[in-house]
């Protein structure tokens, strides 16, 4: 008998359906030779710190510069306490004497691989496994798939790059979160991908805040049929002597330059560029892009979400195809397009295709009633349903022309456009319109032309002005914008229409779930589609060193992730340069420092009696800003069961003494009155009224 493992509820049971696994039981499905259940997410995890000595501790106050670095020796794994009860059923199922063979079928990527791995290796499993690899959820597709089952040694390659990207996480995260919140003395998240990311979005926030707008000038020359315009012009007194000097003369036509031009049309989408177009049509985030498609996905409407390819193979070119009259038939934003033969091939690159291949929709979508899907889940079918329209349309043609004008020795153009073939920008327009995109589109009626020219041509009497203009800010980061830098941080001089390598933070896979923890951890917050950074972020990228945040250097980490999953990088390289880091950045931090751009946000509640120096707001406290080790005045905000407010820490601190606090509790839980004093010690200590006769 086979064991199927799923990575989730859904998707084990839509495997259950097709190869007849029907009869329910706790925890899992059988019937027809197999027993499919089920992971429910990590089932499995790296264990923390402490399971390896207690002496590093799972609370702020037991970490200390002495016990880092954390390098484990042997990696322990922990199974989850929320899913303990799944674990035991995988468990019992593996080591069922009925189970000969084990087949994984969790999503077929790096994550679902270790997700799979991580419950076999934890339960000490050795039975035979095969790998089912299937990059959609149709009947059709997982019956071949289950005919095509492959020996799980040929995705080594692939979990050992995932389980190295795991260890560096965990690795780099945890130990600079413990040595910069001991540095510090205020808790700091550092992590591998996740603090270049915050660094790119203050440094553009900075970029944004810090810009100086500059002032320049064209000269505009109307000719009568057409304006001509001047390169610009710094100084306004010389675009002023220009236009005055051209104002009522003569102009000349000097050059006319035609050139046919192509735009060829979009590629299929990968994740990253889905998401993008998510948050530029709709403002979705990509967490919510990813979780849509996902649940389309298991619904067998699209293909396998998580893919980083914008081709298909040579096999699937009649199935897209047929597919476009398929989408012509039932997605309500392709309704009524008259669609020429397609030219799949355009779309077809065997070299460019990996793990999986670009996102599509399967042609389920014709036997699915659309129009109950929730509008998240709508809108992405329609764009991808759209997209695949788009990339198999013919490419689109225009005629640009350049007029080179001469008036008083001085040099102007002109430039326009003139369609020969719309091509997918005619589809584009009207899917667009019939989505009611966000986004702004060229209409056909927007085009620029000039009017029939010739070299030579004389204009007489023309008139000139000068016109003002200014150099605009770099934009705030969106999530579309973001993602693009988060996808190229290690490209330099990156052409998004070249088909290079791109050396990214993360993942697609990733990437969405590290937006959503810096705003967890409010570091960033999203303000309609734009992510700013908090003040919180900004403090923490202040005091980080460069190595912690360089983008650049978690880019060349995933490049070699990307090379152990082909086999071109050995794993030990890529975890002793990790160790390297961790163990240069120890050795390199560990001693205390100030802390000035965090305390730059506490609240000031007036002079420290024993230093002299400011005493801020904390948590917990009001303390001195002179940390502990060198001065210790504290005031705690609980004091005998009473929460101290900071109007009364501050009449403490000016005169010595509250007014009178009531409801304080002794430890015998009596209830008592008293001022609160500043004692000679500087300690705070209790006055008590005058008892009442």
């Amino acid at each position: 008998m086979q064991l199927v493992i799923a990575e989730k509820p859904s998707v084990g049971r839509s495997v259950a359906s097709v190869i007849g696994a029907t009869e329910k039981k706790d925890g899992y499905l059988e019937g027809n030779g197999y027993i499919v259940t089920w992971c429910i997410g990590h089932l499995v995890q790296l264990a923390s710190p402490d399971k390896y000595d207690s002496k590093y501790g799972t609370k702020i106050s037991e970490w200390s510069f002495s016990t880092l670095p954390i390098l484990p020796e042997h990696w322990k794994f922990v199974v989850s306490s929320t899913t303990k009860q799944q674990f035991q059923v995988i468990q019992e199922l593996m080591q069922d004497s009925r189970v000969d063979e084990i087949i994984c079928a969790t999503d077929a990527g790096r994550e679902g691989e270790c997700i799979f791995r991580y419950v076999y290796e934890k339960i000490g499993c050795t039975k035979p496994c095969k790998r089912l690899w299937i990059s959609s959820m149709e009947d059709k597709a997982i019956r071949e798939g289950f005919s095509n089952l492959r020996p799980d040694s040929d995705y080594d390659n692939l979990y050992a790059a995932g389980l190295c990207r795991a260890k560096a996480d965990w690795l780099v995260g945890l130990n600079s979160t413990r040595l910069f919140t001991c540095r510090y003395g205020t808790l700091l998240s550092i992590g591998r991908v996740q603090t270049p990311t915050l660094a790119m979005i203050v440094q553009r926030d900075y970029d944004v805040k810090h810009f100086v707008k500059q002032k320049f000038f064209t000269v505009e020359l109307d000719c009568g049929t057409f304006v001509a315009s001047s390169e610009r012009i710094d100084e306004e007194e010389s675009a002023k002597n220009i236009a005055e000097s051209c104002s009522g003369k003569t102009a000349t036509i000097s050059e006319i330059k035609k050139e046919i031009k192509t735009v060829n049309p979009p590629k299929l989408y990968d994740l990253t560029t889905l998401q993008r177009e998510a948050n530029r049509q709709y403002g979705y985030t990509a967490q919510q892009a990813l979780d849509y498609t996902q649940s389309l996905y298991e619904q067998k409407l699209v293909t396998y979400p998580r893919t980083d390819s914008q081709y298909l193979t040579e096999d699937m070119e009649q199935t897209a195809a047929d597919l476009i009259q398929t989408i012509c038939n039932t997605i309500s934003c392709c309704q009524g397009l008259s669609i020429p033969e397609p030219n799949v091939k355009r779309c077809i690159n065997n070299s460019k295709v990996s793990d999986h291949h670009a996102i599509i929709p399967t042609a389920e979508i014709a036997h699915k009633k659309l129009a109950d899907l929730p509008d998240g889940e709508r809108n992405i079918l329609n764009l991808i349903a759209a997209k695949l329209i788009l990339a198999t349309a013919d490419p689109h043609r225009y005629e640009a022309t350049k007029v080179s004008v001469i008036c008083e020795n001085h040099n102007f153009s002109a430039t326009g456009k003139a369609i020969l073939n719309a091509g997918w920008k005619a589809f584009e327009i009207a899917i667009k319109e019939m989505l009611k995109s966000n986004e702004d589109t060229v209409k056909s009626g927007d085009e620029k032309t000039l009017p029939p020219l010739e070299k030579g041509q004389v204009f007489e009497n023309v008139t000139s002005s000068v016109i003002e203009h200014y150099t605009s800010p770099p934009k705030p980061y969106t999530e579309d914008t973001l993602l693009k830098a988060m996808e190229t941080a290690g490209n330099h001089n990156y052409d998004e229409n070249a088909d290079v390598e791109k050396k990214g933070l993360g993942t697609p896979a990733t990437r969405a779930a590290i937006l959503e923890t810096l705003v967890k951890r409010a570091y960033i917050e999203r303000k309609k589609k734009q992510i700013f950074p908090t003040a919180k972020g900004i403090s923490l990228i202040a005091v980080v060193p460069d190595e912690v945040k360089s983008a650049q250097l978690t880019a060349d980490w995933e490049t070699q992730l990307q090379e152990i999953e082909r086999g071109q990088c050995n794993p030990d390289d890529f975890m002793h340069e990790i160790v390297s880091f961790v163990s240069d950045i120890s050795g390199k931090y560990n001693e205390k420092a100030e802390n000035a751009a965090f305390q730059a946000q506490r609240t000031v509640i007036g002079k420290c009696p024993k230093c002299g120096k400011n005493v801020v707001e904390w948590k917990k406290s009001f303390s001195c800003e002179n940390d502990k080790e060198k001065c210790g005045f504290i005031i705690w905000k609980s004091i005998c069961n009473k929460i101290i407010s900071a109007t009364q820490t501050k009449k403490l601190l000016e005169k010595g003494k509250t007014d009178l606090i009531k409801g304080f509790k002794s430890k015998a839980g009596n209830e008592f009155d008293a001022y609160l004093i500043l004692k000679d010690d500087k300690t705070t200590g209790f006055e008590f009224p005058p008892r009442k006769k």
